[in-house]
Formats: structure tokens, sequence, C-alpha cells
């Protein structure tokens, strides 16, 4: 039988600060995040740097009946990280080291903690420089290192959420994905272990497999040879990608219930990621289209074509082609934006990878899909060297700072006003029925808009951008109609980004009260005492 032992942590004290002078000169980004939400003051910020201190700021919280948010890279847009109605702050910056290396079989993976960067992982995995790994020295290191060297080995981690800044802690905490989701899948799959600190100030140490939900429950195995049942419940989940909360099912993994819960269940101090062959090379390609139309008939005939396996399907409605254009315009000669050879119309682009032959294999049945598509290789812009490809991705990533850009302008005369970005996916055969939903709504409502994102998953991002406050409640009103449609689409009304504070209404028009009330009962038998980030998912 498969065990798990909450331990007890001897540990030391970690630092703490809560002169309010310091906090505000110096802690104030630990008072929002990327959501743009903001708290106006903490009584107390704690800083860990280990594990062992992680337990300490716990335990000290618990005694003086503080409640926390998990702070890190703050990339977050749902307002998770902002500590609102709590009295501390648990900042995980400092635990930011990567700590060993592991095999299963032909499998590796490499132990981080949360405060790493998606950016200094990719790096450090890339680069296959694993001496910086701080048990360097311990078997299961030195084996899995000396078997990658041996095999010359070039290894990555595939999920790759936009914003490279994020921490691995909240890409966990969020499930978050990506474009290459389309593929890969989102983070979920891609863990193997964790260490969490519960609620209670002890250490729990779990491995995928180590305890599944068995007759409606997990089963925690105590020190003292005692058995703790919490009851796991079942949820009837979208079959698409999704972050809605505690993804509660028959048999699941415990891991499974930490990854998405966004902070709420407990604090994640050790991850364990499986790590994947990296392709030998890549293509990105650029399909320029005339109309929507015949982009939604590109992705459905490129889905339908089982010769090409995409990691990525995205797309850019006519709207982002324009602003691309514009933000290059308005940069001028210094614009790193590449050029287009036409600007009109929309762009749907596809990302493969694999030996050098798989990929210039792949071209053949791609040009079949664009002939298909009526469409032609004329109409592309393709990459395939490293360079090319940064240039592809700095295109991409140009919509949202442009609409960052247009926001901020517009918030000078409304400081109130932001953009409303949907996070909505929906099955495969309802691709078109979503897109005719949003039009419908776009068009009558007279709100400036731009659609991008994930279309591959049937997952795009809807940017309102409302140009004053009355806009900007007409906006809030047509995502919630939006979403009550999804819904009855067999959809889901947050697929990455999570639900944080700013989508919790969004939940419920997901979820009946009575599978929140299942939610909210596995909060409370891992949190009773609400330590852990209160009003994040449920009010």
């Amino acid at each position: 039988m498969n065990e798990i032992q909450p331990v007890s942590c001897e540990a030391a004290e970690c630092n703490v600060i809560s002169d309010q002078s310091i906090i505000h000169e110096r802690y104030t980004e630990l008072l929002g995040d990327e959501s743009k939400l903001r708290a106006e003051n903490v009584h107390s910020i704690y800083v860990p740097t280990s594990t062992a201190e992680v337990v300490w700021a716990v335990q000290d919280m618990i005694s003086k009946g503080h409640s926390c948010v998990i702070s890190a890279g703050r990339t977050g847009i749902a307002g998770g990280a902002v500590p609102l109605g709590v009295t501390s702050i648990l900042c995980l910056d400092q635990l930011k080291s990567p700590l060993g290396l592991a095999q299963e079989g032909d499998a590796y993976a490499i132990r981080v903690e949360p405060g790493m960067s998606l950016a200094r992982l990719t790096g450090l995995v890339m680069r296959n420089d694993f001496n910086e790994c701080r048990d360097f020295d311990s078997a299961e290191h030195q084996e899995a290192s000396a078997s990658i060297a041996d095999k010359n080995l070039r290894l990555w981690f595939p999920v790759n959420p936009t914003e490279t800044s994020a921490h691995i802690g909240g890409i966990v905490a969020t499930n978050a994905s990506g474009a290459r989701s389309y593929r890969y899948g989102a983070t979920r799959k891609w863990v193997r272990g964790l260490t969490v600190i519960l609620a209670d100030g002890r250490l729990l140490k779990i491995r995928r497999g180590d305890v599944v939900a068995e007759g409606g429950c997990f089963v925690l195995h105590e020190v003292d040879g005692s058995k703790k049942e919490i009851q796991s419940g079942e949820v009837s989940l979208p079959a698409t990608k999704a972050t809605l909360g505690y993804p509660l099912a028959a048999g699941m993994d415990l891991i499974d219930l930490f990854i998405g819960s966004e902070g709420t269940l407990g604090v994640i101090t050790e991850i364990e990621l499986y790590l994947s062959l990296r392709p030998e090379a890549s293509v990105g390609v650029l399909v320029i289209a005339p109309d929507e139309e015949t982009a939604l008939g590109l992705v459905e005939n490129s889905r339908s074509n089982t010769d090409v396996n995409f990691d990525a399907i995205e797309y850019f409605d006519p709207a982002a082609f324009q602003l691309i254009k514009e933000k290059k315009d308005q940069d001028g000669a210094g614009s790193h934006i590449p050029d287009l050879p036409n600007w009109q119309g929309c762009g749907v682009y596809f990302e493969f990878s694999g030996t050098e032959e798989e990929t210039e294999e792949a071209c053949i049945p791609l040009e079949e899909i664009l002939e298909q598509s009526g469409l032609s290789l004329d109409d592309t812009w393709a990459a395939m060297e490293p360079a090319e490809m940064a240039a592809q991705r700095i295109f991409r990533h140009a919509v949202p700072e442009a609409v960052n850009g247009i926001i901020g302008r517009r918030k000078l005369k409304f400081p109130g006003l932001h953009k409303v970005g949907t996070d909505m996916a929906v099955p495969n055969d309802k691709l078109r029925e979503v897109f005719a939903m949003y039009r419908q709504g776009l068009e009558s409502s007279g709100i400036d808009s731009v659609i991008f994102g994930h279309i591959g998953d049937n997952h795009v991002h809807v940017n309102l951008l409302p140009k004053d406050m009355e806009e900007l409640a007409r906006s809030k009103q047509l995502y919630l109609a939006w979403a009550e449609n999804v819904v009855t689409m067999g959809g889901a009304v947050a697929a990455e980004h999570g639900i944080g504070r700013m989508k919790k209404e969004m939940l419920q028009v997901q979820y009946a009260p009575k599978i929140l009330n299942m939610m909210k009962a596995v909060r409370t038998a891992f949190d009773p005492n609400g330590v852990f980030a209160p009003g994040v998912l449920f009010e």
C-alpha cells in the first residue's frame, strides 16, 4: 500500500518584515500582481530561504492567528497573489535553487524550488548545466546526471507560458499552459513530485502515484500510525483545457489536487518536474489568411490531418494584425517587430518539431492543408533558424504589449479602467459557434477588441478594450453572458489563468452550489482555520 506521512519539522526562524515604512519603501511590489489589483497594507512579510523556514513561518502565523497569500513571481492576472483580506505575505522569492535530478526508467526529472523562474529553469536544462543543483553529491542526482551525459541527451521542459519570468511555484499553482499545450498539455502532466507545507505547519512529501483517491476519499497516514481521511468527491469536468478550482475525480492522484489549487491548500516548497527529449529542429509558420472564415477552416483542416504533429496552433484576428502594425509604426526605426509581406487579413501560427528529417517531411502535408483551405505557401512566413523563430516570438508577443499600451493611455483619463480579457475554452465541435458568439457580441456592443491565442485548443483570449467606465461595465456584462453560453457548450470559463480573486463569479457560472460546497469542504479539510489565501477561489 502506498503511504504518505506528514511529519513534524524542526525549523530555523525566518526573516520577518513588519515595519510598515520598510514594507512600503522596499516591498510595495508584493502588494499587487499583474491583475492590477492592489492591497494597501499587510501586517508582516515572511521571507524564508528554506523549506524549514517555511515551516517556521507557517507555525508562527498559526500561533498569531494570521492568514497569508503566497507570493513569488506575481505574473498572474487573476489576483491570486494580492494580499487582500489577509494579514501576511509569505514571499518565496528566495527559494530559487535547482535541487537535483532523478531518473525513472527512461524518464528524467529535475527538482527545483518554487521561486525559480521559468527562464532560469529553461536555461539550465537547455545547457545541461546541472552542477548548480544543491544536491549535486546525492547518489540519485549523480546517477541521473551521468546517464544524461553518457547518452548525450538534449532535454527540455516543454510547457511554455508566455511570461518566462513566471516562477515555477506559480506555474504549478495555476496549472499553467501556453502555446505548446496543444501537443504537450498543461503543467499537471509534467509534475512528478511535490513537497508541501500544510496549514498545521507539517510537511507533506508526495510523488505521483503515492496516494490515490479510493472510495471517494484520500487516506493520509500519520507518523503515529493513525489515518486521516479527506473526502474527495467527484466533479464533472469540461473536456477542455481548464483551471477551475479542484479537479475532483474518482481515482484521482493527490498530487493533482495541489496542482492548480492557487495556493489555497498548502505551500509548495519543492517541485519535481518531468523533462522531455528536446527536438532537434523546430519550424514556425505564420499563415496569412484573407479573413476569419478562412482561418477557422484552416484550423479545422490542420487538426483533422494526422500527418503533422503540431506543437502549437495560434490565432491573430484582423484587429491583432493592425495593433501589431500600429505598434511597429509607433516604435519607428528602433522597432524589433518584423515586417509582414501583407498586413491585411488575419493569421494562424503553426509550430512543429522533431528530427531534421521529420520537420522537412512535415512541410508536404502542411502544403496540402493550405491548398485544402484555399491558401498556398505564398501566404506564409516560415522560420527554421533560431533567430528567425525569435523574431516570430517578438511578433506574437507584441499583441498583449500593444493592448497594455492602449489601456495605459486610456487610464490617464479613467484611472479605474482596465481591459477585460477572456480565458475560456470549448470542445472542438464548438469552435465556430463560440466565434460566432464572440463576433455577434462585439459587433452589438461597439467596444474595441482584439482576439488572439491558443486556437488549437479552442482557447482564444478576447480582449475587450473599454474607452471609459461605462464601457468597462458593459464589457464585464458581456463576458459574463459569454461564460454562461460557454458552459452550455461543454466548455471551461477559465482555461489557463485560474480563478484567483478576479473570477470567483465565473466559478459560480461553471458549477452548481453543490459542487462548490464540495470543493469548499476539501479546502476546509486541509485548512480549517483559513490560513492560506482566504478570498481566493471562493468567498
